[in-house]
């Protein structure tokens, strides 16, 4: 799967190629390849974005080039994301195997903790509700590992300041804002498959308004606002991954652990007892 900055090598050459003479069309039928490689989430974003430039006679190169930025930043929160996400998933994995290496090492100094599994009642019994508990607890654990990370399938996945770039384009096309917002919305659900979020709504009302009373530039507020829902949706996916830790008790507590004492302590103790 091509990472973000790969995409936005990509677009950043269709906008070189553009600047350079070419027309929009060649150059994309250029790049065909690289943009062919995009992940699904940035081939909508990047066909409503062109759709929009391309249809309004809007610059171009100002909407390939918001857009190169945008997934560069992406690709800088992806990593973040990445990082913090490897301590939990490893401590996940490694707890999962604790069992089965003390019944390794227990065997191999001589306390055959597989003969008592094997011949006693007890052992086997242990064993069992030990096995029940650890698909539980690993069940339990992928659940919250999964969790944590937005599904690439989910409109919550979707990037929240897409929309407002959208609008962006129009009124960077000269447009006025009824008319950009009217295009954006259209190509926003046509290409999303769902209708923008209420908050972007309401910041693109509340930008309008600000512009009207102070006469500063809508473009620009605008680009702060998008900009500004990305950042909270980059803290609420790190917010998610920080609690996990404390998550992952849980099921350690209530299943991991008690699987493996069944596991491994009861058969151990059932072997030297035997002995």
């Amino acid at each position: 799967m091509q990472n973000s900055n790969n995409s936005a090598a990509a677009i950043r050459q269709i906008s070189a190629l553009v600047n350079a003479g070419l027309s929009a069309r060649q150059a994309r039928d250029i790049c065909y390849e690289s943009l062919s490689a995009l992940q699904p989430l940035e081939q909508k974003q990047f066909e409503v974005v062109w759709r929009l430039a391309t249809s309004l006679g809007g610059p171009i190169v100002l909407a390939l080039n918001r857009i190169t930025e945008v997934f560069d930043r992406t690709q800088r929160n992806q990593q973040e994301v990445q990082l913090a996400f490897a301590g939990p998933q490893s401590t996940a994995k490694l707890v999962m195997w604790l069992p089965v290496l003390a019944l390794v090492l227990s065997q191999l100094v001589g306390m055959n903790p597989l003969g008592a599994i094997v011949g006693s009642p007890l052992g086997a019994l242990s064993v069992s509700i030990g096995a029940g508990l650890m698909v539980a607890g690993r069940w339990w654990t992928k659940r919250l590992l999964a969790r944590a990370l937005p599904n690439p399938d989910d409109a919550a996945a979707i990037d929240r300041g897409a929309y407002l770039d959208c609008v962006l384009i129009g009124l960077q096309a000269g447009l006025p804002l009824s008319q950009a917002r009217q295009s954006a919305d259209l190509e926003f659900e046509s290409g999303f498959k769902t209708k923008p979020l209420a908050e972007s709504f309401e910041a693109l009302d509340a930008a309008a308004e600000l512009s009207r009373t102070t006469g500063a530039a809508l473009t620009q507020i605008l680009l702060a606002n998008a900009d500004a829902f990305r950042e909270k949706q980059r803290f609420e996916i790190a917010s998610r991954i920080s609690k996990l830790g404390v998550q992952l008790m849980i099921p350690l507590g209530l299943a991991v652990l008690p699987a493996f004492v069944l596991l491994a302590i009861v058969p151990i103790a059932v072997s030297l007892l035997a002995n």
